[in-house]
């Protein structure tokens, strides 16, 4: 569906109202900007099935959408599938658009600047082709076309004004045609400039004397011209002191581009800044920095070693495709970097601390943007720091938690892409850095801004990351009340979704806590209705694990022990004493080889073999901290890492592999065989995973 408006307005807000049955899976929003002829994506969102209302109520949905445009298209994708809709309709009711028509003034500003981009294209050509009367001729240009922006802004000059006709070469004679329009006062005008003219009285030594009859005032010409004295004085201060013919100091070196850059602008014939030292730019950008707010300079000048200036300029530019243009570059150069081991983009020499310094301010200033795309980019890019090179970096940068912390406001984003993108990179990050407790406290301390607290999305999209970050990768025991309460509070809210995500916490936790949890959601101020609810889920979860017991016990009694893996479980009715040697020796997830003594043993005694059974145990000491077992050489690094905390070996196992809290004997075949070690090399093997059945 195509929307035209009838002039180019800044559009805030568009509001669909769709069907109770022909229902679109998902609607994507393409405009155009003015001055543009290609559609740019900015997102989609999704309707609800409706299924809940028996296909009763209507959903309106709003989208920010915060843009300039003259075109909008709207995607409908395949409908939901439901009786009523029998022929597979889409239907909508209404759609709204809320904005303002942008001014005439600020259209002709857009366009001048366009064409001032263009013309760096071509100046920048010229410059390196060698054609300096193009480049000069282009440079007078801009500069014509960055006053009219100026005296726009400042009301000099009418909003009418022809663009495309617009000619620096005949300035003057339009400038004439004006003047010739003011019939009233021309004749009146004629007679006071010839009044006033100046009289050229030729004197005897070859010279002219200049008289000025209004100011009464002599003046000398020497009959030199003001360029040549121009380039006199500057030879003559290239020889009296330290200066080049550029007035920089020696020592200063400039780039080839950057002195015709500057022999350019200091012969320029005409300059709307000559007159006026206030609007001259020591750094003058190729775009109209009279946009970039005070943030967006603060960021330039925070990063701005790290980089060239043309990104810089693009990353706080007002146009999607340039930002996306400089986000892109970066990405590649990141790339490239791991391919050949050189940075095309970031300056020679960079560390690794810097580089995702300046990756995680990018973030953060692309994250205060309304633009989709450019958000979703970004995340490519702070997925590419999950590397292993970068990854004990990012745990240290502040700036890259900070982003952490902005990228917690599109959990649960109506976006479906940036949603899925943002809750992989964080749950990567959890995983990948073992920090998930930490995801966890950043989930409950940050808090939610105005805007989201009451989206049931948003709320959802914290509750289940920290269900999915508990199921995984585990949690400190001394955060287990913190995630208790913050799970109970979800409940007690009154959003359904929001309420089963909590309760899919709670029935976690009681996986691993047990009893303990019943103290929490006793005295929390409950409805008995809702803690009936608590209590019904934790009976399930008994009920299925005396199934499993009894089922395991009737399997232990009717074992085949000559066809079964003792450790993991693994069966085959036909399998052969060597066979299964063979699978214990290579494949059984609950075995390891010693990379010491390359003896097989189960993965739960490794600490105890290498302090106790090892032919090599004399290399290996107890850390009296966090309780593993490492080598006497690297015991001082190990301690200062972040790998080593407090543990008590009363109440916690830790897994030897990833470190992760182990709290019951029996879940050692839940961690190896249903979740998987990510540090075991044998948890996908073929022979596992085909696997007939598990007597665990």
């Amino acid at each position: 569906m195509y929307l035209e408006l009838d002039k180019p307005s800044k559009l805030k807000f568009i509001s669909i109202l769709c069907h109770q049955s022909k229902i679109s899976s998902k609607v994507s929003i393409y405009i155009n900007q003015p001055g543009e002829i290609c559609l740019t994506k900015l997102g989609g969102f999704s309707f609800n099935d409706n299924k809940r209302s028996n296909y009763q109520a209507r959903e309106k949905k709003q989208v920010k959408v915060d843009c300039e445009c003259e075109k909008i298209k709207l995607v409908f994708e395949i409908n939901y599938d439901n009786e009523i809709n029998k022929f597979n309709q889409i239907g909508i009711i209404g759609i709204e658009l809320y904005g303002e028509e942008i001014s005439q003034k600020k259209i002709k500003i857009m366009k001048l600047q366009e064409e001032i981009i263009k013309l760096e294209s071509i100046k920048k050509k010229a410059v390196e082709e060698e054609n300096y009367d193009l480049a000069k001729e282009t440079n007078n240009k801009i500069l014509h076309y960055k006053d009219l922006i100026q005296k726009l802004k400042e009301g000099k000059i009418s909003p009418d004004i022809d663009i495309d006709n617009l000619d620096i070469n005949n300035k003057d004679n339009k400038d004439n045609n004006k003047d010739n329009n003011n019939n009233s006062n021309d004749n009146k005008n004629k007679n006071i400039i010839e009044e006033n003219k100046k009289k050229e009285i030729n004197s005897g030594d070859g010279t002219k004397r200049i008289v000025n009859r209004k100011k009464n005032v002599e003046k000398v010409s020497t009959g030199v011209s003001t360029n040549e004295k121009d380039n006199n004085n500057r030879y003559m201060k290239a020889n009296s002191g330290p200066i080049d013919v550029d007035k920089q100091k020696v020592g200063n070196t400039l780039t080839f581009s950057q002195m015709v850059e500057k022999e350019l602008s200091s012969n320029s014939q005409f300059s709307p800044y000559n007159n006026n030292n206030n609007n001259i730019q020591k750094n003058q950008s190729k775009k109209d920095i009279s946009s970039i707010t005070d943030d967006d300079r603060e960021f330039i000048n925070s990063i701005g070693q790290f980089l060239p200036e043309d990104i810089l300029y693009l990353l706080v530019s007002k146009n999607v495709k340039e930002i996306e243009k400089a986000i892109s570059s970066i990405n590649e150069d990141l790339k490239l970097y791991n391919n050949n081991g050189q940075y095309q983009l970031f300056i020679n020499g960079i560390s690794v601390n810097d580089l995702v310094y300046t990756c995680s301010s990018i973030c953060i200033q692309i994250l205060k943007k309304s633009y989709i795309p450019p958000k979703i980019q970004i995340i490519d890019i702070m997925n590419i720091l999950l590397d292993p090179k970068y990854i004990e970096v990012i745990q240290v940068i502040k700036e890259f938690e900070d982003c952490l912390i902005s990228l917690l406001d599109y959990l649960g984003d109506s976006n479906q892409k940036l949603r899925e993108k943002v809750e992989k990179l964080i749950f990567d990050y959890a995983k990948k850095t073992k920090s998930g407790n930490k995801i966890i406290n950043l989930i409950i301390n940050t808090p939610i801004k105005k805007n989201l607290i009451k989206s049931r999305n948003h709320l959802n999209g914290r509750y289940l990351m920290v269900s999915k970050i508990v199921h995984f990768c585990g949690y400190m025991k001394n955060n287990f009340e913190n995630i208790i309460k913050y799970a109970i509070n979800g409940y007690a809210l009154n959003k359904i979704n929001v309420r089963d995500a909590a309760l899919e916490i709670i029935s976690r936790l009681y996986k691993y806590e047990g009893e303990k949890i019943h103290q929490y959601f006793q005295d929390s101020g409950l409805r008995p209705a809702q803690i009936k609810t608590i209590q019904d889920k934790i009976d399930e979860i008994d009920s299925k694990n005396n199934e499993k017991k009894n089922k395991e016990q009737d399997n232990n009694n009717m074992v085949d022990e000559e066809h079964t893996c003792e450790f993991c479980g693994f069966y085959q009715p036909n399998i052969t004493k060597d066979e299964l040697n063979i699978h214990q020796y290579k494949d059984c997830p609950m075995l390891m080889q010693c990379t010491n003594c390359k003896q097989i043993i189960e993965i739960s005694n490794l600490n105890n073999h290498l302090l106790n059974e090892c032919d090599f145990k004399d290399k290996f000491i107890k850390c009296n901290k966090c309780k593993q077992v490492v080598e006497k050489d690297t015991i001082n690094e190990h301690q200062t890492s972040e790998n080593c905390f407090d543990v008590n070996e009363d109440k916690e196992k830790l897994c030897p592999l990833c470190h992760l809290n182990i709290i019951m004997d029996d879940i050692w075949k839940i961690h190896f065989l249903e979740n998987g070690c990510e540090h075991n090399n044998r948890a996908n093997t073929p022979s596992t995973t085909n696997a007939s059945n598990f007597n665990k």
